[in-house]
């Protein structure tokens, strides 16, 4: 429904245009709803190149809504379509997203000299040690502001933005994130480049945190509250 509110919103404005006696106005009202779903159409395609880490060669795409129409299933069939999504999703993108984050990880570790390594293989910096005498463990909460970007360095979440800070248990995050906030103290600041198996590994977390991906961090580590003091709020 969302979608149908959406494409009849552009399809007013542009039906508005209609009148218009200018070169390149549309025609109809027909014209006009169909500019309309190419718009909606191209927006999604264009989102789509973002999730999924890819150049989607429009002309094929066009190709494709040609056949349809056409009745047309000579380069491929409805089933044929939806048994390679499902085999691209399951086990092409997966592969290429491990492959492509064992890179990046890679790289990091050899283009940064202050970047050290844990035995879990965590990559990490501190830019800010924070006081010592303060510091988190598993049981801990900890406040924080930070920043999470995928390996391209698209933000995924950022409370830097709004200074919004957040309280965060240890026990409920990814080990990576967590082994990472008892490497530094209160007022500690710290980088994080966390492999996948350390992250959200092959599950993934819906769209924006795809399975197999590396991410990276900034966190600011602002409170820690012990697990005693937490239970008692």
């Amino acid at each position: 429904m969302k979608k149908i509110f959406i494409l009849s919103g552009a399809a007013a404005l542009l039906m508005g245009a209609c009148t218009s006696t200018g070169g390149g106005s549309l025609k109809t009202t027909e014209d006009s709803l169909a500019y309309a779903m190419g718009l909606d159409m191209g927006t999604y395609v264009q989102n789509m190149d973002t999730m999924l880490d890819a150049k989607l060669n429009l002309s094929v795409i066009a190709n494709a809504m040609k056949a349809v129409a056409n009745g047309d299933t000579s380069v491929m069939s409805q089933k044929e379509a939806y048994d390679f999504m499902r085999e691209y999703y399951t086990v092409v993108k997966p592969r290429k997203d491990s492959a492509a984050s064992a890179e990046f990880i890679a790289k990091a570790e050899k283009e940064n000299a202050n970047i050290k390594k844990t035995a879990s293989g965590l990559l990490y910096e501190v830019v800010t040690p924070g006081d010592e005498s303060v510091k988190a463990d598993s049981s801990s909460t900890v406040r924080v502001l930070y920043k999470m970007t995928d390996r391209n360095g698209k933000d995924i979440q950022n409370t830097y933005t709004k200074s919004d800070t957040a309280n965060i248990p240890l026990s409920n995050v990814i080990p990576g994130w967590a082994e990472g906030m008892q490497l530094i103290g209160k007022g500690g600041k710290i980088k994080l480049w966390i492999p996948s198996d350390l992250a959200y590994g092959p599950q993934g977390r819906g769209q924006m945190i795809p399975a197999n991906s590396a991410l990276y961090y900034e966190v600011d580590l602002i409170d820690v509250l012990p697990a005693a003091a937490t239970e008692a709020k």
